[in-house]
């Protein structure tokens, strides 16, 4: 799976990586849930920080379809909650580990 962090590139993730960023994901929707903008910022940059921990970034010149798309972490608490919003009533920004994506084998993914 590939995940962009918009501004700061996209990063390759194995499905198993999904477990422990759901959990930095609910932390992220208990606090935009609290109204807590210090703590939802801090949870969204731990999010981040945790896409790129455990992912292998992918070079800027190989052109890759994202399947997931975070935010910058520069958004405000309003702005994370219409994010949330919108997404599946399943899972916050990251899908849940039980085989909501699926590797598609396509070519972009396989070259990586």
């Amino acid at each position: 799976m590939i995940v962009r962090v918009l501004g700061q590139g996209q990063w390759l993730l194995e499905p198993e990586h999904l477990l422990e960023l759901n959990g930095l994901d609910q932390e992220l929707e208990a606090r935009v849930s609290a109204g807590d903008e210090e703590g939802m910022r801090a949870a969204l940059q731990g999010l981040v920080d945790g896409v790129r921990r455990l992912g292998v970034e992918v070079p800027d010149d190989v052109i890759a379809e994202s399947d997931l798309v975070l935010p910058d972490v520069d958004l405000t608490l309003d702005e994370v909650k219409e994010l949330l919003a919108e997404t599946s009533e399943y899972y916050g920004l990251i899908p849940d580990g039980d085989g909501d994506l699926h590797e598609d084998g396509d070519a972009s993914s396989a070259a990586l």
